[in-house]
């Protein structure tokens, strides 16, 4: 560090601080773009209107697009496999609304026995909510219907690989060379050993099968050698052995890489989420991204598992929000019952009063009795009703209780996740 630097304050300590959007746009309009294993295979995971809007940002950069060997090679292996396993966690994650939301409806048909007692309105404000749950229904239906792609239909014919072909072609790196590969190895095991970044976690939990970032880096710094240009690796690992975090943020690429790629090759590294990389290209390339696009791959940057954590959250927070409902309207038609009752009860008692005054030659006698026992009816019938509102209400109460435990479960978990930093925050 010179001198004039060394007085600053800030100056030279740039890869601490998220970068700025003219930086980004910048990286995105100059640099080699490097396209990491899953921000390729998201093709696969969109709809065809997303597909086609990330096909046009591809298309912009084709000339500075690079592929590393390594990246090819997971490629190919994962193709069909995360075609499959998304195809199967949309049915799965549609499966579970759709439950959900029959346990909701036989939830309101039960409460609109009971409620329509009490009052006429019910119907209306019950079948409106039924109508919105309906709606939700068939908007997940929509979704999962939109996705067009089996892993048996890509078999022999498949024209996402086939424009990737065209849009990669002559632009795959030649890997490590034989020759090279099992220094390579050691070098990425003792790296992995030792806590230095990236890819140390994947060695440290697979060992030789851990290695693969490792030697995505490695291709890297070869290819930014040979082409003198500032590297954007666009990636949806957004591990902390590849990305600064701090409070659970994502600050930008390690210093440590930065300053390994400038002493190695001479030029800058930058590391971009897939959704910030689409969501500023629709600005530097002048290129049509939608919002939709961005949120279909913002999951893609974070891992299955924590995927899969939002996503139960998620649903148990929309199923804890229908018992909290139908907790308060249940109470709500205790007190009001019990309301019911108190007035019962004061008539019955005032009919009794009458009769017990009542002289025996009283011409009215008769229809006092029978004002007691019409009385004593309407009570008996208030009371039922009370008992079955409370036997209603212990039943909410307990699946109110479950669900309010399966929500703090899944969310004490996340927030367990988050802590550790494998969330990212996007803004």
């Amino acid at each position: 560090m010179s001198d004039s630097i060394s007085s600053s304050f800030t100056q030279g300590y740039e890869e601490f601080w998220r970068k700025s959007q003219e930086f980004i746009d910048s990286a995105i309009a100059a640099s080699t773009v490097v396209l990491d294993t899953n921000a390729i295979l998201n093709l696969y995971r969109m709809k065809p209107s997303a597909r086609a809007e990330y096909f046009q940002v591809l298309q912009k950069i084709e000339s500075r697009i690079w592929i590393p060997r390594q990246v090819a090679d997971e490629f190919h292996r994962n193709r069909l496999s995360a075609v499959d396993s998304h195809a199967n966690s949309l049915k799965s994650k549609s499966d579970k609304v759709s439950e959900s939301a029959e346990s909701l409806r036989f939830a309101l048909r039960d409460f609109f026995k009971l409620h329509s007692l009490a009052d006429g309105k019910s119907s209306g404000y019950l079948e409106s909510l039924n109508e919105s749950v309906s709606r939700i229904v068939n908007s997940v239906k929509r979704e999962v219907e939109e996705y067009d792609l089996k892993p048996s239909d890509l078999l022999s014919g498949d024209p996402i690989l086939e424009r990737l072909a065209l849009l990669f072609e002559g632009k795959v790196g030649s890997g490590v060379p034989m020759s090279e590969r099992k220094a390579a190895m050691d070098e990425a095991l003792r790296r992995g050993a030792e806590g230095v970044p990236p890819g140390y976690k994947d060695v440290k939990e697979r060992g030789e099968k851990g290695v693969g970032d490792y030697f995505i880096w490695r291709e890297m710094i070869d290819h930014a050698k040979l082409t003198e240009r500032d590297i954007l690796f666009v990636s949806t690992d957004l591990k902390d052995d590849w990305v600064r975090k701090q409070c659970g943020f994502s600050i930008g690429p390690l210093p440590e890489l930065v300053e390994e790629m400038r002493i190695s090759a001479g030029v800058q590294y930058h590391h971009l989420p897939l959704a910030i990389f689409l969501s500023r290209a629709a600005v530097a390339l002048k290129v049509p991204v939608s919002q939709d696009t961005i949120n279909q791959v913002k999951d893609g940057s974070i891992s299955s598992e924590t995927r899969d954590l939002v996503n139960e959250v998620r649903e148990w927070q929309k199923v804890l929000g229908s018992t909290e409902q139908n907790l308060r309207a249940a109470q709500q038609q205790v007190g009001f019952l019990h309301h019911m009752v108190m007035n019962a009860d004061r008539e019955a008692s005032a009919a009794r009063h009458s009769v017990n005054n009542a002289e025996k030659s009283d011409a009215d006698m008769l229809n006092q009795l029978r004002e007691f026992s019409a009385a004593e009816e309407k009570l008996r019938r208030r009371v039922a009703e009370l008992e079955e509102a409370k036997d209603l209400l212990a039943d909410i109460e307990r699946e109110h209780a479950i669900v309010r435990h399966r929500y703090k479960v899944a969310h004490d978990g996340l927030m367990a996740m988050e802590h550790e930093g494998a969330i990212q925050r996007l803004e």
